[in-house]
């Protein structure tokens, strides 16, 4: 029947235009997808690093501007694990960081944990196998730095365990970065200096202070693939911040500092490894 075939043929021929339509439509979709924003990695860059000249071949102090939202300059601290070990520094008796450094022969070092108004320390605190504090459960203090005579690591709370070869720890938070990704549900508000711990697969490898940022933006900053040539970031915990941030290091031709605005309790002083490993 004619009629029949007719109709069938402008079905056909609407069927045809419909997938023809949405052929086109995802086409174009995804030749648009280049032009929106790609990952949130994409967003960081890094100027070259400009060095700060050490005394010691077991620190390396580098300024870098990182390009993004906002731009922000940081120190990067990065050690020699073969030359240096870490440790815990304890200031029962205020005085600054700079000086504190100094005077416990440090090569380096940036501002420790957090501490109550009267100056008692939050969370654990060990310094040369004297425990100074105790552990505690806040949410805030989910990480600890802990030092045995083989290395120097970041460990979550739920992670530690207390033994005779733990020389030196300090509990603070959050973290920042876990298993090379941002941790979830960072502040995204607040902006402030920061003091951060860096570690690689291998245990801590730098130490990280930063112009005013967000907790959320820094943790996408340092989950950011490359942006620290030679340093890839497993895990980052954050230290006490804002006016309590601060960085030294014995550096050439007269040391270099970024103080601190408060005096603070305790400082995580890079020192030279007695027994260096070869």
């Amino acid at each position: 029947m004619p009629g029949v075939s007719g109709w069938s043929f402008l079905q056909e021929s609407a069927i045809f235009s419909n997938v023809t339509m949405l052929r086109t439509l995802l086409l174009v979709l995804f030749a648009a997808i280049p032009l929106f924003p790609g990952p949130l990695h994409a967003r960081w860059q890094a100027d070259s690093p400009r060095l700060i000249p050490t005394r010691s071949p077991g620190v390396k102090l580098e300024m870098v501007t990182l390009r993004g939202t906002p731009s922000l300059e940081v120190h990067l601290l990065r050690l020699d694990r073969k030359r240096t070990t870490l440790r815990v520094i304890d200031f029962p008796q205020e005085t600054n960081v700079a000086r504190g450094l100094a005077a416990a022969g440090a090569l380096a070092g940036v501002n420790g944990g957090y501490f109550h108004p009267d100056r008692r320390p939050l969370g654990l605190v060990v310094s040369d196998g004297r425990h100074l504090h105790r552990l505690e459960t806040s949410k805030l203090l989910s990480g600890l730095l802990v030092v045995t005579p083989k290395r120097a690591m970041l460990l979550r709370r739920g992670e530690y365990k207390e033994g005779p070869n733990t020389r030196q720890a300090l509990q603070a938070g959050p973290f920042l970065v876990d298993h090379g990704r941002t941790v979830a549900g960072l502040n995204a508000t607040r902006a402030a200096e920061r003091t951060v711990l860096l570690a690689d697969r291998d245990g801590v490898a730098a130490l990280l202070v930063t112009q005013p940022v967000t907790l959320a933006q820094l943790g996408e900053i340092l989950a950011t693939p490359g942006l620290f040539p030679g340093l890839r970031i497993e895990r980052a915990l954050n230290l006490d911040g804002g006016s309590s941030t601060a960085l030294w290091a014995d550096a050439h031709p007269r040391a270099y500092s970024r103080p601190e605005w408060k005096r603070v309790r305790n400082a995580v002083a890079v020192m030279p490894r007695p027994n260096p490993k070869p």
